[in-house]
């Protein structure tokens, strides 16, 4: 991924060199296939000399078939932090479901960090988990088996906030603006709002099916976007950024926060026991019913379970939250939302909709979250930016 000239405003040089509306090109928009005529190959080479300094060899020329082709020989702008997820990229496992020992560190990749680090390259932690130092995530950063500590991150963005407002304080923490950070995620979500949100972040797409980041990332990314760490280039540090949802409610706003409410049928059980058997972070009594017993409160006339299926404008989340209740005294047994879904304000949602002011708990070493929002209910400091759709 180039680091300096993003893909539209590449296309939208491309458009003006060939005399074409940047609406009809994209990247893979190829030659061969009459995108241009040679006519405007020879242009777009100009133009990239002209524009860029861009010096390519007249051999070479022929072999540049597709606008991605020309886009690879603009240069890139070193990268001076590297920002990195912890669960599935770190290590195998998710330290929420799996506790501290269950996981399992990639030894090779948290290696190939610290040499970035070595070279001058600001690792940031922006991870999902409870904060450290009370946080399970801290057990793992210090397990002997885990090259990486704690103290080899230059800045620690570990909550259940958005990760795009979390990277902005670490580049307001480091005076670095997000166009210098390069940002590796497993989860595709993740990786698709951090370009929405804050479309200067480098963020290399990856296979993650493994639970490990390919060893090919951090050898591409050493050879490209960090080849130039240490070097002083003032002409790339911008002061006049602004984040395009420049507050926790822009963001939340900004999302297209839609949820489905329905009562539970013999379909959702599966996940229904595996949220229960997995979630700890928001699970307000941490009750691990099994498929069986949830069949048996399916059949219950006098229990309801309600699930909420959640989305938003970068795709379907499934079945992240159900509430457990008593029908005829409105008791709220189990209130469970998935890790994926915190920090949306989905848990008011469900309140809200179902009128309830509280709920049982029972107070863990991991529900801080649930704890935090049964006050919040109780207080009545609830807000929502979730709509329901049919």
């Amino acid at each position: 991924m180039n680091a300096v000239v993003a893909e539209r405003d590449f296309l939208a040089f491309a458009a003006a060199a060939l005399g074409v509306d940047a609406a009809a090109l994209a990247l893979d928009s190829s030659r061969d296939a009459g995108a241009w005529d040679s006519v405007g190959h020879l242009n777009l080479v100009m133009e990239l000399e002209a524009r860029w300094g861009v010096k390519i060899p007249l051999a070479r020329v022929p072999e540049l078939k597709t606008l991605r082709d020309f886009h690879a020989h603009v240069p890139c702008r070193p990268a001076k932090a590297l920002a990195v997820d912890a669960d599935n990229t770190l290590w195998r496992g998710i330290v929420s479901e799996d506790g501290p020992d269950g996981v399992v560190p990639d030894a090779d990749f948290q290696r190939g960090l610290l040499a970035l680090k070595a070279r001058g390259v600001f690792l940031v932690l922006l991870s999902k988990n409870d904060p450290p130092p009370g946080g399970a995530i801290s057990s793992v950063f210090a397990r002997p088996d885990n090259p990486l500590g704690l103290s080899d991150f230059a800045h620690v963005g570990v909550n259940w906030e958005p990760k795009p407002g979390n990277l902005l304080a670490a580049a307001r923490a480091l005076n670095l603006a997000p166009e210098h950070f390069v940002f590796l995620d497993d989860n595709p979500h993740e990786r698709v709002q951090m370009r929405a949100h804050l479309p200067g972040v480098m963020v290399p797409d990856f296979d993650a099916r493994e639970g490990t980041v390919p060893a090919t990332v951090l050898e591409e990314l050493g050879k490209v976007q960090f080849s130039g760490v240490g070097e002083t280039r003032e002409d790339f540090l911008r002061t006049d950024w602004r984040p395009l949802a420049a507050t926790r409610p822009d963001y939340l706003a900004s999302l297209g926060l839609k949820v489905r409410v329905a009562r539970a049928t013999a379909a959702d059980v599966p996940r229904l026991a595996q949220m229960a058997g997995k979630t700890n972070q928001f699970n307000a009594t941490t009750i691990r019913r099994t498929a069986a017993e949830f069949e048996a409160l399916l059949a219950d006339a006098g229990t309801e379970v309600w699930t909420f299926r959640a989305r938003d404008k970068f795709g379907d989340m499934g079945l992240v939250c159900y509430v457990v209740r008593e029908s005829s005294t409105g008791r709220v047994t189990d209130f469970v939302v998935s890790c994926r879904a915190l920090g949306r304000t989905l848990e008011h949602f469900a309140a809200q909709k179902l009128g309830f002011r509280t709920f049982d708990f029972v107070p863990t070493a991991k529900n801080a979250p649930a704890r935090a929002f049964l006050d919040a209910l109780r207080s009545g400091d609830v807000r929502t930016f979730y709509e329901e759709e049919a």
